[in-house]
């Protein structure tokens, strides 16, 4: 019954967290929902914390895993609220293409640096 439970949080932290944020992505305003989301993990991790309670995990991995969801769910906010401004989600998508070809090209030229 003790694995449960780290399992549980494993689950929050890399799961629930992101599929928030996917559900944002595809036009569902999700910002309220997140929101709450990653302010009852912070209270949550912060009471563990404080109480000395980690789940029966060693506290550096608690830690560690409680800031992974932490870094998962604020940038998933982020993100989300980009998202819900339309002027500025054309200028993220503009950006994201143009990293896109510049990776693409500068693989392109590995590519042909190594085989040819």
């Amino acid at each position: 019954m003790d694995h449960l439970l780290p399992l549980a949080i494993g689950f929050v932290s890399l799961l629930l967290l992101p599929a928030l944020g996917v559900a944002g992505l595809v036009k569902q305003k999700v910002t309220p929902v997140l929101s709450v989301a990653v302010f009852a993990w912070l209270l949550a991790g912060v009471w563990a914390l404080s109480t000395g309670w980690h789940a029966g995990l060693p506290e550096a991995r608690f830690l560690r895993l409680w800031m992974a969801g932490l870094t998962l769910g604020a940038g998933l906010l982020f993100v989300a609220r980009l998202r819900e401004r339309r002027k500025t989600w054309r200028w993220v998508r503009f950006v994201m293409t143009a990293l896109t070809l510049a990776v693409f090209v500068k693989a392109l030229m590995a590519w042909l640096d190594t085989y040819t």
